[in-house]
C-alpha cells in the first residue's frame, strides 16, 4: 500500500513538474513573439511588405484572391507552408470578411485533399515524411470517436494532422467536414482580426486575439488528453 502511494505521489509530482516547465515554455515563447511583434524593426518591415504585396494585390485583385486561396489550401496539407503572413495585406485589399471567408475557404479545401490523400494513398504519406508525425497523434484518436471529440482534436492539433490521419483511418467524411469546418472558422477569424491589427498598429487587439487563440488551443489540447487518460482506464468488457 504504501508503495503504490508513493508512486502516486512520485507521478503528481512528474505531471506537476511537466505542467510547470509547458506553461513556462508558452509563456517565454509568448514573450518572444510579443517583443519581436512590437519591435520598430518589426513594424518598418512589415509596413514595407504591406505597401508592397497591396499595391500588387490591389493592380490584380483577381488573381491575388485566388493565389491567396490556393496558399491557404496548401498551407492545410504542409507544416513548412503558411498563409497568414499574407492576412494584413489581404485583409487591406479585400477587407476583413471576404479575407476570413479566403483564408477558411482555402483551409477547408487543403483539409479535404489531405482526407483523400489520407484515404486513398495512406502510404505516400510515409514518403514525403508524415508517418512519424501521424503516428504520434494516433493514440487520441478513433473510428469511433463523438463528434465533439472530433471537434476538440481539430482544434488542438496543427491544421495539416487532421485530413491525413482521419483520411487514413477511413472516418465518415462529412463529420470530419463539419469538425474541420468550425475548427477553422474560430481561428481564420481571430487570425485575420490579429493581422489587422498589427497592420493598423493597435497591438493591444493583436495581443488579445493571440491569447484567445492560444487558450482555445490549450484548453483543447488539455481538454482532448484528459479524454485520452479517462479512455485508457476505463475497464474492458
Amino acid at each position: 500500500m504504501l508503495s503504490k502511494l508513493s508512486a502516486t505521489l512520485s507521478g503528481k509530482r512528474h505531471t506537476l513538474r511537466h505542467a510547470l516547465w509547458f506553461w513556462l515554455a508558452v509563456g517565454t515563447v509568448a514573450v518572444l513573439v510579443v517583443a519581436v511583434a512590437m519591435s520598430p524593426a518589426f513594424k518598418d518591415l512589415l509596413e514595407q511588405a504591406v505597401e508592397w504585396a497591396t499595391e500588387v494585390m490591389a493592380q490584380h485583385p483577381v488573381a491575388g484572391a485566388l493565389v491567396f486561396f490556393v496558399f491557404s489550401a496548401v498551407s492545410a496539407m504542409l507544416a513548412f507552408a503558411s498563409s497568414v503572413v499574407l492576412v494584413p495585406v489581404a485583409s487591406e485589399v479585400w477587407g476583413k470578411p471576404l479575407t476570413v471567408l479566403l483564408l477558411w475557404g482555402g483551409w477547408l479545401v487543403g483539409a479535404c485533399a489531405a482526407f483523400g490523400i489520407g484515404r486513398l494513398a495512406g502510404p505516400l504519406l510515409a514518403r514525403i515524411g508524415y508517418a512519424d508525425k501521424l503516428e504520434t497523434y494516433r493514440g487520441y484518436v478513433s473510428k469511433r470517436m463523438k463528434f465533439w471529440a472530433v471537434l476538440l482534436f481539430c482544434i488542438a492539433v496543427p491544421s495539416e494532422i487532421p485530413g491525413y490521419l482521419f483520411g487514413t483511418m477511413r472516418y465518415p467524411f462529412l463529420k470530419f467536414l463539419a469538425a474541420m469546418a468550425l475548427a477553422e472558422a474560430g481561428y481564420a477569424f481571430g487570425i485575420v482580426v490579429a493581422g489587422e491589427s498589427l497592420a493598423i498598429d493597435q497591438p493591444m487587439h493583436f495581443l488579445v486575439a493571440v491569447a484567445v487563440l492560444a487558450v482555445v488551443a490549450v484548453a483543447a489540447g488539455l481538454a482532448l488528453r484528459a479524454r485520452k487518460h479517462r479512455t485508457r482506464h476505463l475497464p474492458r468488457r
